[in-house]
């Protein structure tokens, strides 16, 4: 699977449809899945369709009425290879004028460190309470109506190039297309490149609102208990109390310039200072371990078309 490391103009990654206007034919394709209440009545019954071209089921909605809903990703299908594999499998709907319920827009590039070395700015850069949910090689922020997702690509689709992540900014309910002009399928794909970014951005600036001020500034958690600790590592007379800092903080996650920030707030003699800062930009340039302003602008850059 190839995929352009290279930061691109945003796409349209998933799209789920909603419409009440549909035909089926007598025979179909479907598979079918009755829900049973506790008195052995069926409440309902879903049919639904999976192939490598979309999803299809009909059902009835929160409401009671009949609908079908299509699910598929518009990066690796056009809209008429659903609406051809719909009426193969023996339904037919207006696919254009059907209701978009869900879309999630898209940019990826690689990344100069591993997703998990950017966690800390994304976490200072987290606003409100919202859902959050982090491991090593994925954060989302936001509501049950409105995501933010960053993930590692390269682990996910099992890429030879590494660190190529993307941030996925995710419309989980259509109130909020809709506040945006987006309502069928037809508004969507006519939405040109500024209205994509304009979806885009909005979940960051609702979600990670710190991030553009965290260009520039150094502040971190725990900066103050790492500073005493290479304070008394010097206090104690520890043999090589430089390495063992070094080796008790993560210094690729915490970043070059706070690192060197610490080292140069800690009281300890100058010529020791000195040492400590010369170790540090050793092992930074050993490990290629980046600049955090320049981590920072690297995340902001999915956010600028000048990018």
């Amino acid at each position: 699977m190839l995929i352009n490391p290279i930061l691109g103009s945003p796409t349209i990654d998933k799209i789920h449809l909603k419409s009440f206007d549909y035909k089926m034919a007598v025979s179909t394709k479907f598979n079918q899945r009755p829900e049973i209440d506790m008195n052995g009545q069926m409440t309902r019954l879903k049919q639904f369709y999976n192939s490598e071209i979309c999803n299809i089921t009909v059902e009835p909605d929160k409401q009671g009425k009949d609908c079908i809903k299509v699910f598929f990703n518009p990066n690796k299908v056009e809209p008429n290879q659903v609406l051809n594999e719909c009426r193969q499998v023996g339904v037919d709907f207006p696919i254009l004028e059907s209701q978009v319920i869900r879309a999630d827009i898209e940019r990826h590039q690689q990344l100069r460190q591993s997703l998990y070395s950017y966690h800390t700015i994304l976490n200072q850069s987290a606003s409100g309470r919202n859902l959050k949910t982090t491991n090593n090689q994925s954060f989302r922020i936001g509501t049950a109506g409105m995501q933010i997702e960053i993930y590692d690509k390269s682990v996910q689709a099992k890429l030879i190039e590494p660190n190529i992540v993307r941030i996925e900014s995710r419309y989980l309910k259509p109130n909020y297309l809709q506040k945006s002009g987006i309502t069928t399928l037809e508004t969507l794909l006519n939405a040109d490149t500024s209205k994509l970014m304009q979806l885009y951005i909005k979940p960051k600036d609702m979600y990670l609102s710190n991030l553009v001020k965290l260009e520039g500034n150094q502040a971190i958690e725990q900066v103050g208990n790492y500073i005493a600790l290479l304070e008394k590592l010097f206090e104690d007379k520890n043999s090589r109390p430089a390495t063992t800092w070094l080796m008790r903080i993560n210094i690729e996650q915490v970043g070059i310039d706070q690192v060197l920030e610490m080292v140069k707030a800690a009281n300890i003699q100058k010529e020791k200072r000195y040492s400590v800062k010369k170790q540090v930009l050793k092992l930074a340039s050993e490990i290629d371990i980046p600049h955090r302003e320049s981590m920072v602008k690297e995340i902001l850059s999915y956010f600028s078309l000048a990018s």
